[in-house]
């Protein structure tokens, strides 16, 4: 013949549905290796890494838009209340550089957390 057949509790009163509730909530809390606070150093490094290198790419920016010359106007200047003006000018080789790597990171992250979860 067969064994007989092991469900779920029936939870017909009160007290079997608390147990088992607690029964589940037992192994649930013993998943997870019990750690106390610590500082994770190595995300740290990442974190600031990240701040360092974002903030070297910006003035890096900066200081080649301040010093490359404009090439000719694609377009006239716009004047806003006669003191504002803005050229159209073509994007430098540095901002393309910048939109792409951060365009690349973006689809990184995205792709990974659709594939993985997200881990944090």
């Amino acid at each position: 013949m067969g064994l007989p057949m092991m469900g779920m509790p029936s939870g017909d009163t009160p007290d079997k549905a608390r147990q088992y509730y607690l029964y589940l909530q037992g192994h649930q809390e013993t998943m997870q290796r019990a750690a106390t606070w610590h500082v994770r150093w190595l995300d740290l490094a990442w974190l600031w890494g990240f701040l360092i290198a974002l903030a070297l790419a910006i003035l890096v920016w900066v200081w080649q838009y301040r010093s490359t010359r404009q090439k000719r106007a694609l377009y006239p200047v716009d004047s806003f209340g006669g003191y504002t003006t803005e050229l159209a000018g073509p994007a430098t080789f540095f901002f393309v550089a910048l939109t792409v790597v951060l365009t690349g990171w973006a689809v990184a992250l995205i792709v990974g957390h659709l594939v993985w979860g997200q881990k944090f």
